[in-house]
């Protein structure tokens, strides 16, 4: 499953998961641009969501809320260049 959603406070989330040994595993790539696809889109950060869920929804849904919590703690002076801005 993936999906790109946005923009959220200026950054878009292009979101996909993975299966794990029948369960699923949340990625979220947070994006400055609209990115086309999830899988050639240039991020500024990488997320993770906790392995182990039952569907690919509730993956996918975690991944795109640790984004979005992510971009929600950004400072307003928050250098988009530097790297691991975005860690959380």
């Amino acid at each position: 499953m993936e999906r790109i959603s946005g923009p959220y406070k200026g950054y878009y989330i292009a979101a996909y998961t993975v299966e794990a040994d029948n369960t699923f595993v949340g990625y979220a790539k947070v994006c400055l641009n609209e990115p086309t696809s999830v899988w050639s889109s240039t991020s500024v950060e990488r997320l993770t969501s906790a392995a182990g869920f039952r569907s690919e929804l509730e993956a996918m849904a975690a991944a795109e809320h640790k984004a979005r919590r992510a971009i929600a703690d950004l400072s307003p002076d928050w250098d988009s260049t530097g790297p691991g801005g975005l860690d959380g």
